[in-house]
């Protein structure tokens, strides 16, 4: 079936590309998940936590009407006491999984790490993702829409 859109231009077959191409939901995005980092250990001469590791990427596959996890790793506790700090939480994207930074080494008061964040972005012109949970920021700059997540929940395009 041929769509008319204007004088002498009709679209045909086309209809379904441009469908998809435009509005529809991607199938790649791209990923940036950050684990929570590690407490710093307790009392004199303690070592601090380790950072949170983290993992990015371009190219990973979604699919439409799929929900995938996102699950943002705390912080580690710091020490209050001549005991070592704890290790910080993993943050995971689906299957992407960042581990937590390691715990500090008793010593001084330790202070606490910080969390993890798990981003994900794909050009602007595919649609918003059909659901969101965990309440990430949504931020459209530069081409881009980027969902952020200091929280854990899940996205489904």
């Amino acid at each position: 079936m041929a769509i008319t859109i204007g004088p002498g231009i009709n679209l045909g077959a086309g209809l379904n590309f441009i469908s998809e191409l435009i509005g529809g939901a991607p199938s790649t995005v791209e990923y940036l998940v950050v684990a929570g980092g590690g407490g710093g250990g307790g009392w004199a001469g303690a070592g601090g936590g380790g950072a949170g590791g983290y993992r990015t990427a371009t190219g990973f596959s979604v699919t439409s009407g799929s929900a995938i996890t996102v699950t943002v790793g705390a912080g580690g506790s710091g020490s209050p006491t001549s005991a070592s700090g704890s290790a910080g939480s993993n943050s995971v994207f689906s299957s992407i999984t960042s581990i937590g930074g390691g715990y500090g080494a008793y010593g001084n008061i330790g202070g606490s790490g910080g969390s993890g964040i798990v981003a994900i972005r794909y050009p602007d012109y595919y649609r918003a993702a059909s659901n969101t949970t965990g309440s990430p920021t949504i931020t459209i700059s530069d081409g881009y829409r980027i969902y952020t997540f200091i929280g854990s929940g899940s996205i489904t395009f």
